[in-house]
């Protein structure tokens, strides 16, 4: 196993600290986890889509519930072409500024909005991740309580704010088995985001990745959820 850095070294700290919130999964699975927040965007996420299919990529969106109900539509593809729905939120708001109340409609308005854009059970849209990652443990009760589960990451470039170059090496070099990694479908990163795509996911799969959402990075080689 390679040495880890000492953003791994954190996350694996955090993880073992707070088990009921995924920051990474199976470290002897070499499976990646690959995230999208801040969509559904009109033309950032058709080309994030496009790249994904075709390098046969599966992975977790996780939408703004305002941008949902923008494009339902678009929602719908995204779910037809086998990716994972969950939520980020509403609006892009941390969650410990918001009143207990509010959340919890903002949170259900958002589930349902995509639940009604794909014909499915809003029950089957349960992982969340807070704008900006931040929680509290009164959030994480809470949204424990309301049936969510927590999910971070344990690899962001900040490729919003850097050369193409070093989030493709930070993606290449930082991705270990098990690795939740996140990246942007919105805000006018979507070319960006497919170009890197297209470079690094090549690479990653000849280093034998294979690509899972987090709903199937959760289960148990059994089948379980744990």
């Amino acid at each position: 196993m390679p040495s880890l850095s000492l953003p791994h070294r954190f996350y694996r700290a955090m993880q073992k600290r707070h088990s009921d919130v995924l920051f990474h999964g199976d470290i002897t699975r070499r499976a990646l986890a690959l995230t999208f927040d801040d969509g559904p965007h009109p033309r950032d996420t058709p080309q994030v889509l496009e790249v994904l299919a075709q390098h046969n990529v599966c992975s977790t969106f996780f939408l703004i519930g305002q941008s949902v109900e923008r494009n339902p539509q678009l929602v719908n593809q995204i779910h037809k072409n086998g990716h994972q729905l969950a939520l980020h939120c509403y609006r892009h708001m941390p969650f410990p500024l918001e009143n207990a109340s509010s959340l919890k409609r903002q949170l259900d308005r958002s589930r349902n909005a995509i639940a009604n854009a794909c014909g499915i059970s809003p029950d089957s849209i349960r992982h969340i991740r807070p704008p900006y990652g931040i929680f509290t443990a009164r959030t994480l009760s809470r949204l424990n309580g309301w049936g969510y589960r927590l999910v971070l990451w344990d690899n962001m470039p900040l490729h919003f704010l850097q050369p193409s170059k070093w989030t493709t090496a930070q993606i290449l070099n930082w991705s270990l088995p098990g690795s939740v990694v996140v990246l942007h479908d919105g805000h006018g990163h979507g070319r960006q985001v497919a170009q890197i795509l297209d470079s690094v996911l090549p690479e990653l799969k000849a280093k034998g990745f294979e690509f899972v959402t987090i709903e199937q990075m959760q289960k148990s080689p059994t089948g379980e959820t744990k």
